[in-house]
C-alpha cells in the first residue's frame, strides 16, 4: 500500500518555526538501516524496481557528496544495488530548508557528477576504456519535511532558459521527492510499520498534537522489530525532544508503554560522557602514581593515595 498525497491537507497553513527542521543527522541514521531504507522505497516510491530492491542486495557507498556550503542544511546517502544484474546507486538526500529550493534538480545533477566520478576512481581504467563500458544508473531521490508544498520542478531541463527550443540536445533527468507533510494520517498509519510511524510523528504542528499521535502510534510500535524500535527511538530522542520542548516525560512514557526501556533512548551520550570523566580521572591517578613512584615513595602509600593495587603499581616499577 502506498500512501497517497493529501492535496488539500490543512498543513499548508504557516507553522511554528523548528516544528519540520530536524537535525539531518537523525534522518540519515535512521536510513543507514538497510531494512528501513528499503521499506521507504516499498512505502513511498510507486516503481516497478522498487521490487527488485532488498536488504540482500543492498551496499552504502560510504561517502557524501554534499557541497561544503550545504552541510548544515542536508544531509545525503548513497546505496548501491544490483537490479537485473546492473549496478544502480540511489542518491539520497534530506532536504530540511523550510523554504523550496528551486535550484534543487542543479543541485542533483552536481552531486549525481560527483558520485560518477567517485564510482569512476574506484574502476579499472582499462575497463572504462572498452566500447562497451556504461555509467552506472544514478536514481536521486529527495525527502523534504518543510511546511509549504513542494513546488519546484523536479524535472531539470526545466530549469534551462527556453529549453523548448533544443529537444534532445539538453541534458534532462527527473527526481523522485517524498514530501513527509503531504501524506495523508489515515495512509501512514494503515502501513504500520517504522517509517510511517516517523512521518506520522515528523508531520505534527505543535506539542498537543504530537502527543495525541504518540497515543495513536502506541499499539504499531510495540510489535515492531527490536532493532527497528530502537533506530525509531534513537531518532525520537533528536526529533521528538526538540517538538516537546526539552520534556523528556512523555517520550519515556512511550517507550515504556512500547516495550522499551529508557536505557534504550539515553545511554547514548549519557554513558559516552560518563565513560569519559571516569577514564579522564584514572589516566590522571595513573601519572601521579607513576611520578610517587619514580620519587621513591613507599608502594603502600601509593595504592592507599591513588587507588591503584599494589601489584599493578609493582608492574609499573619494572
Amino acid at each position: 500500500m502506498n500512501p497517497h498525497m493529501d492535496d488539500h491537507n490543512q498543513q499548508d497553513q504557516e507553522q511554528p518555526e523548528g516544528i519540520h527542521q530536524p537535525h539531518d543527522t537523525a534522518y540519515k541514521y535512521l536510513l543507514s538501516s538497510k531494512k528501513l531504507f528499503v521499506q521507504l522505497l516499498r512505502s513511498f516510491i510507486q516503481k516497478g524496481w522498487v521490487d527488485e530492491v532488498n536488504e540482500a542486495n543492498l551496499e552504502p557507498v560510504p561517502h557524501s557528496f554534499i557541497h561544503p556550503d550545504f552541510k548544515k542544511k542536508e544531509a545525503d546517502l548513497v546505496y548501491s544495488v544490483q537490479v537485473n544484474g546492473q549496478e544502480v546507486l540511489f542518491y539520497f538526500l534530506v532536504e530540511l530548508q523550510s523554504r523550496v529550493d528551486y535550484q534543487m534538480a542543479y543541485r542533483l545533477l552536481l552531486y549525481q557528477v560527483e558520485v560518477w566520478r567517485f564510482w569512476m576512481s574506484k574502476q579499472e581504467e582499462k575497463k572504462t576504456k572498452q566500447k562497451g563500458f556504461r555509467l552506472p544508473p544514478i536514481v536521486p531521490i529527495v525527502l523534504y519535511n518543510g511546511k509549504r508544498r513542494w513546488t519546484a520542478s523536479r524535472q531539470f531541463r526545466q530549469v534551462i532558459a527556453r529549453e523548448q527550443l533544443f529537444g534532445s540536445q539538453l541534458i534532462d533527468f527527473e527526481y523522485l521527492l517524498i514530501d513527509v507533510v503531504r501524506y495523508k494520517q489515515e495512509d501512514l498509519l494503515e502501513l504500520t510499520n517504522t517509517i510511517g510511524a516517523v512521518f506520522y510523528i515528523d508531520q505534527a504542528r505543535d506539542k498537543n498534537e504530537l502527543l495525541n499521535r504518540l497515543e495513536q502510534l502506541t499499539d504499531i510500535v510495540k510489535v515492531l522489530p527490536e532493532e527497528e524500535r530502537d533506530r525509531l527511538f534513537t531518532w525520537m530522542d533528536r526529533i521528538v525532544s526538540r517538538k516537546l520542548r526539552g520534556s523528556r516525560k512523555s517520550i519515556t512514557e512511550f517507550i515504556h508503554k512500547t516495550g522499551g526501556t529508557t536505557m534504550s533512548l539515553e545511554q547514548t551520550l549519557d554513558a559516552i560522557e560518563r565513560k569519559a570523566k571516569k577514564e579522564g580521572i584514572k589516566e590522571g591517578m595513573e601519572k601521579v602514581a607513576k611520578r610517587m613512584l619514580a620519587e621513591g615513595v613507599d608502594v603502600s602509600l601509593i595504592s592507599k593515595v591513588t587507588g591503584f593495587l599494589p601489584k599493578q603499581i609493582e608492574q609499573w616499577r619494572s
